[in-house]
């Protein structure tokens, strides 16, 4: 089982027809896609490097404001899976960065905004030590008292894996372990059962989408570079990373456009390559270990 239906077909007009009174399906209209925002930093770090996974709080707040303003409702990834609306837009954070206390939160109150956010369960309460290329790799990650406090109020807490691997050239026996770890800890130290899975750098597999069905998992969000369409497997949920750049007007535009890089769709197209590589160095590092 996928876990996912197919969306309503658009009549000739192009609209997105209600349902009936009645019907047992939501009485708000269907859109066939969910634009799905990817944040990971609420800051202004002094690396350059890292720049682009950061957004400015003040940043964050004129991209939020826009999109309420223009009547959008800003969910939980889990929420608008299972919860479709004409005018919705998923928000994410990958890692767990203390900011999202500090910086985010207050932001998403003010707008009655909910995310999802994402941790690499064997890293809570420490650094982020896996960013190896980074000075942020010192930048101090949520204990889980706090996670646990989040998911109470209504944050949805999302497994990155266990420890922030590339699950899709290391051997599937890793991946399992992984994964499955993810969860277990997420349920024991949170008090609540994870639904949604993000694969660490957004690396995945058809070995690694069954590897996270079935430890059970409800959905699973890549980077993707594009707007989610409803009609795709809910364990190839596609993101747009929203960078600092991005103002008011930006903001609706790539909730309704997407990405309009041609950067970014080539590297889609580049993905088979790029994983060849990254299997044969992965291997390279272990017999050298």
């Amino acid at each position: 089982m996928t876990g996912m239906s197919t969306a309503t077909a658009a009549s000739p007009d192009g609209t997105w027809p209600t349902s009936s009174p009645g019907d047992g399906s939501p009485s708000a209209p269907c859109r066939a896609a969910l634009p799905v925002l990817m944040y990971h930093s609420i800051g202004d770090s002094v690396s350059a490097d890292f720049r682009r996974w950061e957004v400015p709080a003040g940043v964050f707040a004129e991209q939020l404001g826009s999109l309420v303003e223009h009547g959008y409702t800003v969910t939980s990834l889990s929420d608008a899976l299972a919860n479709p609306r004409e005018r919705q837009v998923a928000v994410t954070f990958d890692d767990g960065f203390e900011d999202f206390v500090t910086r985010a939160l207050p932001v998403l109150a003010e707008f009655g905004a909910a995310a999802t956010l994402y941790v690499p369960t064997a890293y809570v309460g420490q650094r982020a030590r896996w960013l190896e290329a980074y000075a942020e790799r010192e930048l101090a990650l949520l204990d889980w008292p706090t996670l646990a406090a989040l998911a109470d109020r209504g944050i949805e807490i999302g497994a990155h894996g266990h420890r922030h691997v590339e699950l899709d050239v290391v051997p599937p026996a890793i991946a399992r372990y992984d994964v499955t770890a993810s969860m277990r800890t997420i349920a024991e130290e949170t008090g609540h059962r994870p639904d949604s899975f993000c694969y660490p750098f957004g690396y995945h597999s058809p070995g690694v989408r069954q590897i996270v069905e079935s430890a059970g998992f409800g959905s699973a969000c890549e980077v993707g570079y594009r707007i989610h369409r409803r009609s795709r497997s809910r364990f190839q949920v596609s993101r747009l990373i929203v960078g600092r750049s991005v103002g008011a007007a930006d903001i609706l535009r790539l909730v309704t456009e997407g990405h309009r890089d041609a950067a970014l769709a080539a590297r889609r197209r580049l993905r088979a390559g790029w994983r060849a590589y990254r299997s044969i160095r992965w291997r390279l590092g272990v017999e050298t270990a």
